[in-house]
């Protein structure tokens, strides 16, 4: 029931104008007006962007197969996992030729990730009903980011990035203000109960979350931060505020993800304080 709820909530917020829908549904979220004409946080400032700014480049970017044309017009194509095959239907997908590990994965929202290692099989049935799912969701309309509303749907199939005794790699997530790279933001324990652990540019711990996502153990520096941070601040020149994903396997430096509306532009999991720090970054 909360499902279809949920799904007729959204479906009216779809149909209405941008500022009249996300101010709804912020209202719904937080208890709190959103002003649009005067957002302070970083939650509000973020809707205020989409609401107002978001382009055609920003929804290349993040379409996470035409991200790949923005990092190589960046000079930075040397950092983007090798890519085996791009598919307009999970049908098309050859599985028998693909190499003993990769992944596969819709390019128009948080569609669904399939991880196919060496000592793994994949129900190539399932895989497939899957992923035929998800390329006619609109996860756009769902979470009214509407930055996916125009991306075409495709599978892409990339390099499985393996890092020893994980599943998934550690992802670093950098705080970038354009070109301005403020913090670190680090997940781990996905497949039990989200932790999150944030870091400055000195691998400082912060204290921007909130106590049910706490990591309380320290993570390790990456060895080469500097270039990290190098990379995260070139391909964040220009926009106001944006996410850069980045990998760091045995050293080598591999670019994930843009990421323009962490949590939809509703951040639960920071504290207001970092909230309203990181509002003041976004200059509007």
């Amino acid at each position: 029931m909360k499902k279809i709820i949920r799904n007729v909530y959204y479906k009216i917020l779809w149909i209405l104008p941008k500022k009249v829908a996300l101010k709804i549904k912020y209202k719904f979220s937080t208890g709190k007006k959103l002003d649009m004409k005067n957002p302070k946080d970083f939650n509000q400032k973020i809707l205020y962007l989409l609401a107002n700014t978001y382009d055609d480049l920003v929804t290349k970017c993040a379409d996470k197969y035409r991200v790949r044309e923005f990092i190589k017009e960046k000079g930075l194509s040397q950092y983007l996992p090798k890519l085996y095959g791009v598919y307009e239907n999970a049908n098309e997908i050859p599985f028998g030729k693909l190499p003993n590990e990769y992944v596969l994965k819709t390019n128009h929202g948080c569609g669904c990730t399939i991880i196919k290692q060496n000592t793994k099989d994949i129900n190539e049935y399932e895989t497939i009903k899957k992923l035929n799912k998800s390329l006619k969701t609109n996860y756009a309309k769902s979470t009214l980011e509407y930055q996916y509303s125009k991306i075409k749907p495709l599978i892409i199939c990339e390099e499985y990035l393996r890092e020893y005794g994980k599943k998934n790699p550690t992802d670093y997530k950098f705080y970038c203000f354009n070109g301005h790279v403020e913090c670190v933001l680090i997940c781990t324990e996905r497949d039990k109960k989200l932790k999150l652990a944030y870091y400055d540019l000195n691998w400082n711990k912060l204290n921007y979350t909130t106590k049910e996502y706490i990591n309380a153990g320290i993570i390790e520096k990456p060895k080469n931060l500097k270039q990290m941070i190098k990379i995260a601040s070139k391909i964040s020149q220009g926009f106001p505020w944006v996410r850069v994903d980045l990998y760091n396997i045995n050293g080598k430096i591999y670019i994930g993800e843009l990421t323009f509306t962490p949590a939809a532009g509703i951040i639960k999991y920071n504290t207001q304080e970092s909230l309203d720090y990181l509002g003041t970054l976004i200059k509007i």
